[in-house]
């Protein structure tokens, strides 16, 4: 006997429409993680690392080229201003420095818990008159950063909660003793207890430097200074999603050299407050500091499972937590 015909009233039937289509396929992370390609990456190292940039020297013309692409970018994804897109300070030799900053708010009335993803985009520029392009160091992690801010930026467009605010900070004058980002904890305006976290990019973009045999690396550290549910998001998304880094905790066994890498890296600046910290890196290797660390380097296909590792993180605790 055939089933006998139910009508809908209108309103229930444009719910389940919306609902279909906003919870069922757009609500799935891996929608957006497939968005993250490899010559997206290679697309921001390649403008940072052109002779146009002159490698990022804080205080000079190439830098302004590569604080006025990150702008640019941040507004391109739809990133807020959080007060300035710049902000400008001094540091030694009287030389103009420039942090930029992008803001997605949080959709969840009154909510004052950041998640923080930073990374500096200056490196040594032209000594000598031979340049240093800086591909892995840092326009790596740069790339990482902006990718993830331009994948974030598609799930706020869509319309999909995000239940914390992210801030996507990138550094000028990491060469200058960090001065940008002791600048920009020393002029914060939301309190650090209200900083669930701070993910912090450098050197992201090699295979050359594996604690083990497998290229599909990541090193972490700062791992001690993370919430349980934190470090679980870490090896949790990694296995679900199939991401299969081999994720070191360890820094090739070595806590003093983790201790003082750890140091000598801008997350180090907020872990001092007391804000849990990582630094997420591939490691220094035998072109680190010199004019051979060009494009030719880098390997785009771990720099996309990186990313979409970190962002597989992201959602998870902007979802979540």
């Amino acid at each position: 006997m055939p089933f006998p015909r139910v009508r809908l009233p209108a309103v229930i039937l444009l719910f389940w429409l919306t609902a279909t289509q906003v919870y069922g396929q757009d609500i799935r992370p891996e929608r957006y993680a497939g968005t993250i390609t490899e010559q997206q990456l290679m697309y921001h190292i390649l403008y940072l690392t052109d002779s146009l940039a002159q490698g990022r020297e804080t205080g000079t013309a190439g830098a302004v080229v590569a604080c006025n692409y990150i702008v640019d970018k941040f507004k391109e994804y739809g990133l807020l201003p959080f007060g300035s897109y710049i902000q400008g300070f001094v540091c030694s030799g009287n030389r103009r420095g420039r942090n930029v900053i992008g803001w997605i708010p949080a959709d969840t009335p009154g909510s004052d818990e950041y998640l923080i993803v930073s990374a500096h985009y200056d490196h040594l520029g032209i000594l000598n008159g031979t340049l240093y392009p800086g591909a892995d160091s840092n326009a790596s992690g740069i790339s990482v950063l902006l990718t993830l801010a331009g994948t974030f930026g598609k799930i706020k467009k869509d319309g999909l909660p995000v239940s914390r605010n992210i801030l996507f900070v990138a550094y000028d004058a990491k060469e200058f003793s960090m001065t940008g980002a002791h600048f920009f904890a020393n002029a914060l305006t939301i309190p650090t207890e209200n900083i669930c976290l701070n993910i912090n990019l450098d050197q992201l973009g090699t295979t050359l430097a594996p604690p083990t045999l497998s290229k599909d690396y990541v090193l972490v550290l700062g791992a001690e200074t993370l919430p349980q549910h934190m470090l679980k998001s870490l090896n949790n998304n990694n296995s679900y999603y199939n991401t299969a880094l081999d994720i070191d905790y360890s820094f090739y066994n070595s806590p003093s050299f983790a201790g003082i890498y750890f140091s000598m890296t801008e997350q180090s600046v907020l872990a001092q407050r007391s804000v849990p910290s990582l630094l997420i890196t591939s490691g220094v290797n035998e072109h680190t500091y010199k004019p051979t660390d060009t494009p030719e380097i880098i390997n785009p296909a771990a720099m996309q499972k990186r990313t979409k590792w970190l962002f597989y993180v992201l959602w998870d605790l902007v979802q979540r937590w």
